[in-house]
């Protein structure tokens, strides 16, 4: 039978459509379905099953309060074995090549089969942070991983950390946050959901992009028209319609529309004044969200004994975007989320943090891709005064620079595995550096 989604990440309606195959969890308040890997801090991750959990519509504490880090939890997690560290719904690095770059843990799989001596083999699924940048002799990266190929933030591992040569992503500080979002929306990302949606729609929102003229459109096919006609609303100075309503759509969602209605629409990339905003936009939000509450919205017609057809259900899409909805309903920014908290331990160099705080990511394993500086720009609150020593920030191991900057262009370039095995090998038989 159906059940009612609503998820922090944005996913609503029936949880067989839209769940994605990812585990779920049932608020016990309100009784809806949300992700666990959504959860903040993957506070849904291994609870007891008698546990309560309260989705953050209902957890008002839950809701306002900004992602924290316990301390006391936190302390020892050096000397916590990794594999119970890594829970859905939590940040860490997965390795691709000899880089590593964040990703938002998912889920698991079954690994009833795997002895204990296996742990590394265990597979998760994640999501790989959209800022990642990635080489391009690496190709699309993979949506599962083993568990020996992730790390998390290791707290308090000096050593550890001195392994891990970064790759670049665009770090959580230098993200756009929503106030930013619509203006920049061609950063947003692109969603295959939006071409199975839209595509069949393109001829009519088209059509409104280029054709100014409302009387020559049919009121009911096209409800934001019909709000225009009925509300004598006046075009501005190029001739669009400006309108207000966009529901419970988040800012990241209209960022995605935005894009896809650029990139998709004969024309909309150079005419951005007059659909963002305006009514060819807000027309498809209409579209989105008629396709999103179908089954939502087709309930209440039959409760109601009503005809049900598609005219009807753009018009309660309609009503639906003209609602003003709380805040507290819109989309979290679930990668966001789990990025800045990841970044907040990887990057504090306090005196809780260590040795390990001090700029130790990749010191003895050689430059982060690209020479990338990881450091530029830490927000100050994650810096405090504390008692340094000289040798933390000594390399301690580390390849000759020559064969580390040839390795560099080998693995880039994806040469053959047998040539890193001859170069490392040769350098093993050295008792000094060579003079290359």
């Amino acid at each position: 039978s159906d059940y009612t989604f609503d998820c922090r990440c944005g996913a609503l309606g029936n949880g067989h459509e839209v769940a994605g195959g990812q585990k779920t969890i049932r608020c016990d308040l309100c009784e809806n379905w949300s992700h666990i890997a959504c959860q903040r801090g993957g506070r849904a991750s291994n609870l007891h099953p008698k546990a309560a959990f309260y989705c953050d519509g209902c957890s008002t504490q839950e809701s306002k309060a900004p992602p924290t880090r316990n301390r006391k939890a936190t302390t020892n997690k050096k000397t916590t074995p990794l594999y119970t560290r890594l829970i859905a719904g939590k940040g860490a690095l997965a390795r691709l090549g000899k880089y590593w770059y964040p990703v938002r843990l998912i889920q698991s799989y079954d690994t009833v089969s795997l002895p204990a001596s296996a742990r590394n083999r265990v597979r998760w699924r994640v999501v790989w942070w959209r800022g990642c940048r990635f080489p391009s002799s690496l190709g699309s990266p993979p949506g599962d991983v083993e568990q020996g190929d992730l790390v998390d933030e290791l707290w308090q591992d000096q050593a550890k950390r001195r392994e891990i040569r970064l790759g670049e992503w665009i770090h959580s500080w230098d993200t756009p946050r929503e106030e930013d979002l619509i203006q920049n929306f061609m950063s947003a990302e692109v969603s295959k959901e939006l071409d199975d949606i839209l595509l069949p729609h393109i001829a009519s929102l088209q059509k409104l992009l280029d054709s100014p003229d409302l009387n020559q459109y049919g009121a009911e096919a096209y409800p934001v028209i019909d709000y225009i006609l009925r509300s004598k609303k006046k075009p501005d100075g190029v001739g669009a319609y400006s309108i207000p309503f966009c529901g419970d759509i988040s800012s990241h969602e209209y960022a995605k529309i935005a894009r896809w209605f650029s990139e998709n629409v004969p024309g909309a990339s150079g005419q951005v004044e007059k659909w963002l905003g305006g009514m060819p936009l807000v027309h498809a939000f209409t579209l989105v969200v008629a396709h999103r509450k179908a089954s939502d919205f087709e309930k209440r017609i039959e409760a109601r004994n009503e005809e049900w057809n598609d005219s009807m259900l753009l018009k309660m899409a309609w009503a639906d975007l003209m609602i003003s909805y709380p805040t507290n309903s819109f989309v979290a920014d679930v990668d966001l989320e789990c990025l800045t908290a990841l970044e907040a331990r990887m990057f504090e160099d306090s005196e809780e943090a260590g040795p390990a705080g001090n700029q130790q990511w990749g010191l003895d394993a050689g430059q982060h891709h690209r020479r990338w500086n990881v450091y530029v720009g830490i927000p100050d609150e994650w810096v405090s005064a504390r008692d340094y020593s000289e040798s933390e920030l000594e390399v301690r191991k580390t390849l000759p620079a020559p064969f580390d900057r040839y390795l560099t262009y080998v693995i880039d370039s994806a040469a053959p595995y047998s040539v890193i095995t001859l170069m490392l090998h040769l350098w093993s038989l050295q008792t000094s550096y060579p003079k290359l």
